[in-house]
């Protein structure tokens, strides 16, 4: 038994979309998760760059879309995704992502 993947899935489970996923499918989903911890003003990605195969979830803290000009366009935090609209756009970031606070994101890869 994978510990930190059912970590991950219990976490998960209450948030959409991944609470319609049957318990094996999202557990399938969590295995294959990074967790990456963001210290508060670190950025995740930048705009101009190369989008990942990836998108994201907080799990806690607060992460920031920010514009060229640095306004603050969404804040995502508990739950929220984000990264998946560039991800299915492909190309560059159009946003750069960085922690408002001390973060846990996990990076789901859609691989």
């Amino acid at each position: 038994m994978n510990l930190i993947a059912e970590r991950i899935l219990d976490f998960l489970k209450n948030f959409p979309p991944f609470d319609v996923l049957s318990r094996e499918q999202l557990l399938e989903v969590c295995k294959s998760i990074e967790v990456v911890y963001l210290e508060k003003d670190k950025t995740l990605f930048n705009i101009g760059e190369p989008v990942e195969n990836q998108f994201y979830v907080v799990k806690d803290g607060a992460v920031g879309l920010f514009r060229e000009d640095n306004a603050l366009v969404d804040e995502c935090d508990e739950g929220d995704i984000f990264g998946l609209r560039a991800l299915l756009r492909k190309g560059e970031y159009k946003l750069e992502a960085s922690a408002i606070e001390e973060s846990i994101v996990y990076s789901i890869s859609n691989d």
